[in-house]
């Protein structure tokens, strides 16, 4: 886990070690362990490189590393969970090994199978191997997108790439450029770009998850998808009993693999099911002695989130979790002493638009780093492969009611009911069963000249395939905030468009949550929010394996008997608290930031909305945007709805007036 860097220059103009140092340096926050250089002299192009030591502490694991003669030269973030497997295999085919990294194996499995090496990688990386022989730059990235890789092209000019965006304000002969349609976009629906491989800034892109790319001068960049979920499915057979025991050995074999390292190890924990799960998990895999090669001692400690007073204190939860386990937790109660200045500082670093100010999350990551604590073992991606969004059950329940299924819907619409507080039960209940109707209603109007699963198939398709589209509530949601009408979503960067096969209504909601919403943009956050700590996270749930064989399952064996994520919670029986594993309730880890609009951000939210560039703000409508705050601060009557539509805004003016 690193920063990474590189700089190719197409003009043949000389590249100058302090270049590349200022653009690699910019991200020391990711790898505060150590740097290193590369500089091909004759092609100008040079590779930089941030380290976090994870595996092999020693300087043999240092990088840029070279292979084959120094033919091969890499720079690489991420593991390589199974390198140990993988270095055997390429022993009994010749290859010897120097170190005891994770690194030395990719370079060889590069050079054994080329870009088909990629298919034997289970983990998350972002790389690039530049081949001095042949003067190819290789680029690739995980298949989920774990890890960040963004870059810049312009013909005859430059390629540059970085793990972060924030990098691109250090390369020296380039000045970064905020795109206001993508700003614009964004910040009305800060999940929706993410997956497009575009970024809020003119010229810098993203290596799309599951993409890679070959450059080499004087030729066009040649950039496809290696990796698509469904090309690796298979609908299930067997009963559930059968799909329980084989999830349960996935889930188990993905925390073994991700329990190597040689640096200590924590888990972030909320008490939701998801991390409660992988906490427990590891906990029982101890216990048992049931582990690989590589695990450290020291894994027992828990960091958990606590905001007292707020709906969005778990703490209660998170300590049965640990009672049960009879580990060690840290709790943190953050002391904002100047919050207004933490959270442009934090806002700033994060360099991009997120739901909720970032600093909320990167606390507990910032709390590991205090504590000797390197990796964090999570529980992302269980939420979006197994219904665990209100918005996904909802899919569930609608559909049940357009099949007429009468015990699906009424398991469904209990789930639903039951991921809110109980004081908001009640209108919950309303909401869904309005949706509901509206839908059937438009299904019966189209039923007349059987178009309505065509229609419904094409829009769905659409949205996945990033074609131009923006709905009415969308443009509504815009409202008189912005002037642009030109809002819609870019088209997915060319040659990394993601396939998806004929599903069920709720199956292909929760393939776009998986692969285009929910998992890029929560992926993209929590990395930057624990590497501004340096700090590494693992995350069980995105193992390959299981991602696969989720998305192979009936959806009955992910939703049903009264609970969202049904397979897992019933693997789980038995090796954590019942009152966890049965628990409803959804919250989720974010700031309470209603909570901070009524009361401590009261001052700094009418200072930013009466600022000059707030008002007169090429990219929104600033007397607008600043009459509907201002009524909500003084009266101190912020709610979730609005409180979330403003950030959105104030996280955009607080990176466009510090972008100079």
């Amino acid at each position: 886990m690193c920063g990474i860097a590189g700089i190719w220059h197409l003009n043949d103009s000389v590249l100058e070690e302090n270049k590349l140092k200022k653009f690699t340096d910019s991200m020391h926050h990711r790898g505060p362990d150590g740097t290193g250089y590369y500089i091909d002299s004759q092609a100008n192009l040079g590779l930089g490189h941030r380290r976090l030591s994870i595996l092999d502490l020693s300087v043999s694991g240092k990088q840029p590393m070279n292979f084959a003669d120094e033919r091969y030269w890499i720079t690489f973030n991420g593991e390589i969970y199974n390198f140990i497997e993988l270095r055997n295999e390429l022993k009994e085919k010749g290859y010897s090994f120097k170190t005891d990294t994770d690194t030395e194996v990719l370079l060889s499995a590069y050079h054994a199978w080329g870009k088909d090496c990629l298919h034997k990688f289970n983990g998350m990386w972002a790389f690039a191997i530049w081949d001095k022989q042949d003067r190819s730059l290789f680029l690739a990235r995980d298949r989920f997108g774990v890890k960040p890789l963004h870059y810049i092209h312009i013909p005859s000019k430059i390629v540059a790439f970085a793990s972060e965006t924030l990098a691109f304000k250090h390369l020296d002969d380039y000045r970064r450029k905020i795109d206001p349609r993508l700003l614009q976009r964004t910040i009305i629906e800060p999940r929706r770009l993410e997956a497009t491989g575009y970024t809020i800034f003119n010229e810098i892109q993203q290596l799309p998850a599951g993409c890679c790319m070959l450059i080499v001068k004087d030729k066009p960049i040649v950039q496809y998808r290696w990796w698509n979920t469904f090309d690796h499915t298979k609908k299930e057979a067997g009963n559930f009993n059968e799909q329980l025991e084989h999830f349960r050995f996935l889930f188990k074999d993905a925390c073994k693999l991700r329990l190597r390292s040689d640096v200590p190890l924590a888990s972030a924990l909320s008490g939701g099911v998801d991390s409660s799960a992988v906490y427990c998990m590891i906990n029982h895999l101890m216990n048992e002695q049931d582990v690989k090669l590589r695990t450290p001692k020291n894994w027992q400690k828990a960091f958990v989130a606590t905001f007292p007073g707020t709906t969005q204190d778990e703490r209660k939860f998170a300590e049965q979790v640990v009672n049960f386990t009879g580990g060690d937790a840290v709790y943190i109660e953050s002391d904002y002493k100047n919050l207004p200045q933490e959270i442009i500082s934090s806002t700033i670093k994060f360099d991009s638009i997120t739901g909720t100010p970032i600093i909320a999350v990167s606390d507990v990551y910032k709390a590991m780093r205090n504590n000797g604590i390197i990796v964090s073992m999570d529980g992302h991606g269980a939420d979006e492969l197994m219904y665990g969004y209100r918005a996904s059950v909802s899919e569930v329940y609608v559909e049940a009611i357009l099949k007429n299924n009468a015990i699906t819907e009424k398991d469904a619409l209990e789930v639903y009911i039951n991921l809110f507080l109980d004081e908001e039960k009640s209108k919950a209940n309303e909401r869904i069963k309005n949706k509901a109707q509206k839908i059937k209603l438009f299904e019966n109007k189209q039923a007349a000249k059987n178009k309505f699963v065509k229609h419904v198939g094409k829009f769905v398709k659409n949205l996945l395939s990033n074609k131009n589209y923006i709905s009415n509530l969308q443009k509504l949601n815009a409202g008189e905030w912005f002037n642009n009408s030109s809002l819609n979503v870019p088209e997915i960067i060319s040659g990394s468009k993601m396939v998806f096969p004929e599903l069920s209504r709720a199956e292909l909601f929760l393939a776009n949550d998986f692969h285009i919403e929910h998992i890029p943009y929560n992926l993209r956050d929590f990395d930057r929010a624990s590497m501004q700590h340096g700090i590494e996270i693992r995350m069980p749930f995105m193992d390959y394996r299981l991602v696969s064989y989720l998305f192979s399952l009936p959806t009955e064996s992910k939703i049903g008997a009264g609970y969202t994520k049904r397979i897992l919670r019933e693997s789980m029986k038995g090796l954590m608290p019942e009152s966890i594993r049965t628990r409803r309730l959804k919250i989720g880890l974010s700031a309470p930031i209603t909570n901070w609009f009524n009361n401590s951000l009261n001052e700094f939210i009418l200072d930013q909305v009466n600022s000059t560039s707030f008002k007169t703000s090429p990219y929104w409508n600033g007397e607008i945007i600043k009459k509907f705050a201002e009524e909500r601060t003084k009266n101190r009557s912020w709610n979730d709805t609005d409180s979330e539509k403003f950030w959105n805004v104030l996280n955009a003016h607080i990176i466009v007036s510090n972008e100079n």
